[in-house]
This record gives C-alpha cells, structure tokens and sequence, in this order.
C-alpha cells in the first residue's frame, strides 16, 4: 500500500467553513449522519467511478480507486449498521465490509459489533461454486446475511446456511427481484438505523426507484476507463432532478489532484 496523505483539500461544503485542508482521518469518519426518519432507516450509497464513468476496470471496482478511496469507504462503513450489496457485486467482486481498526473500537465502545452486518441481496440465492470460495463466505469477523425471495430452490438456501450465512426471505416483486421495500421493513425490524448500499450498479437502480436513497458518496478517479459497454452508478434511468452537493474534497498529490470525493443529497 502506498504512503497516504496526510489531509484532503475541501473544495466546498454546505455546512462548514471551506477551503480548508482537512485530516484524511477526519474525512468521513467524523460524519453526523442521521438515523432515520421513524418508518425507516437512512440510506446511503457509496460508488466509485472512473473519470468517464465506469464503475468496472479490469473486471471489478476494487482497481477503479488509490489507497485513499479505499480507506475512506472503509470510514463510511463505521456509520452503518448494515451494508447491501446486489449478488452481481458478491458474484464479481466480494462483499467484505469492515472497517478500520480504531473505528471498529468506537463502534464498540457505541455497543454495536466491530463491523456492519454484510448483507447481499438475491433473487435467487444461486451462486457458482467458486463464490464460495470468496471471503463473505470465509470470514468469521463480521456477521452475514443473504436476503432472498420464495424463488430461491430450498437446496440453494441451504448451501449458503451450509457455508454458515444466514438467509432471510422477503416477498418478490410481480417482474421476480426482492421487493426492497420489504428489506427496508425487515431491518427496521431489526433496529436498523443507517444502511450504506455499494452497488453494483443494476442495484442502485432498484434502491432508487424505490425511493430509498438518501445521500450518495462518488469517489471520482481522475483516469479513463475507455469501455462504452462498461457499467455507469445507474444502468437505467432514476431521476431528472439535480443533486445537491454536499461536500467536494481533493486527493492532492506531487503530480496534481489524483481523485475527487463527492457528496450529494439524493433529490426527492
């Protein structure tokens, strides 16, 4: 890993004095996010992107971002209480969401687990046999959850408990994908209070057409993907109203700025 910077440059900001140079450890993990409005909790997305859009390099989204991207996700996961991902992000990547070792300290000092609760959502609850070779289905330190619907074959669910993941089942939609609305119910159920969503895109689509997010998080790396096909943060159209910048922080570095970190409220 390389040497990381000692602060981000704040560009601008909503809420707080701006330009500043801000401690790289103060970032995201300082965040006063809120818990929800009652009937729900408060959702946020995290995405990276190439600087013309690609969310895929290489085959996966861990190789779009630097060192920097990769430790400041990490901050934003000590504000869930569960991170979702879709099974294409589980199938392509893997979903292994903790966080950073003195913010897994805080989260217990708070009562809650070192790390957010993993949860991937399938329609299906079917996957090759080499997923179960993925850390999701390997690490112990963190604890996991595979939402499915009554579609799943009984054996598919019970490989997955087999590989020692729990699997809970929600209701489908009448076009067969998990019905995200009872997701939302049943982590509300379980005292949820802040959900982060990183992806994949396809996913995004669905959290936002059910009108759930609330915030969304864009690391922007200033390199070319170079791939029309590639995935964009949404696959399908969601909105057609602007959003509203929250905050804009630079990666500087000897050469110029590497990346930029956007926050925005996500337009209702």
């Amino acid at each position: 890993m390389a040497e990381l910077p000692s602060d981000l440059h704040l560009v601008y900001h909503a809420l707080q004095p701006y330009p500043a140079d801000v401690p790289l450890e103060d970032v995201y993990a300082g965040l006063d996010l809120p818990t929800g409005d009652g009937t729900r909790p408060f959702v946020y997305v995290n995405m990276v992107q190439t600087f013309d859009g690609q969310t895929v390099l290489a085959g996966a989204a861990w190789t779009i971002g630097t060192d920097v991207d990769h430790h400041l996700f990490r901050q934003l996961r000590v504000h869930a209480d569960a991170v979702l991902c879709g099974a294409g992000t589980l199938r392509t990547d893997d979903v292994i969401v903790t966080t950073h070792p003195p913010l897994q300290e805080r989260r217990v000092r708070h009562g809650q687990p070192p790390n957010p609760l993993g949860i991937v959502v399938t329609a299906t609850c079917h996957f090759p046999a080499e997923t179960f070779n993925k850390k999701f289905f390997r690490r112990t330190d963190l604890e996991r959850l595979i939402i499915t619907t009554p579609r799943a074959a009984p054996a598919d669910i019970d490989r997955v408990r087999a590989a020692g993941v729990a699997v809970e089942l929600v209701p489908a939609t009448p076009d067969g994908e998990v019905d995200l609305m009872a997701v939302i119910r049943y982590l509300a159920g379980k005292r949820v209070r802040r959900v982060l969503c990183e992806g994949g895109p396809r996913f995004n689509v669905a959290v936002a057409r059910a009108g759930l997010i609330d915030e969304l998080f864009v690391t922007t790396a200033l390199r070319l993907g170079g791939d029309p096909t590639a995935p964009r943060l949404f696959t399908a159209p969601v909105t057609d109203h602007p959003l509203q910048l929250v905050s804009e922080y630079h990666y500087r570095a000897p050469q110029g700025v590497r990346e930029i970190y956007f926050r925005f409220r996500y337009p209702r």
